[in-house]
Order: structure tokens, then C-alpha cells, then sequence
């Protein structure tokens, strides 16, 4: 499943990688094979990243249009 828009969301924060990785618990390599949807996003990670950007796991799936 793609999350393009872990990466936008990401920027939209404010945050560099090395921020959001520290935050995820995961490496920068790790975030960036994310990101560019080079291996998929663990569950827990793709919750803890709902909870930084304030939006649905929907959202961050690209399945709605809809942050909240």
C-alpha cells in the first residue's frame, strides 16, 4: 500500500528526516525506504506517524483526501 504522504506530512510539520525518524524510533534509511514506498510501513509506525501529523491512517495511506 503507498503512503506518499508520510513525506509531505512530514514537511508540512517541519521536521527533517533525522527528526522523524528519531520520533518513529527507526532509522533515516529506514523512513526514507518508507517514504519513497520501498518497503512498507510498519503498523505501529504508520499509527505513531497518525499521531505526529494529527491525522487518520487513511490519510497517511492515501485512501481519502481527508487529514481528519
Amino acid at each position: 500500500m503507498k503512503h506518499r504522504n508520510l513525506a509531505s506530512e512530514r514537511v508540512r510539520i517541519g521536521l527533517t528526516q533525522a527528526q522523524m525518524a528519531e520520533r518513529l524510533g527507526c532509522t533515516v534509511k529506514s523512513l526514507s525506504a518508507y517514504e519513497t514506498n520501498e518497503r512498507p510501513l510498519p503498523t505501529e509506525l504508520a499509527f505513531a506517524a497518525a499521531d505526529i501529523f494529527g491525522c487518520t491512517i487513511d490519510y497517511l495511506f492515501d485512501r481519502t483526501n481527508e487529514r481528519a
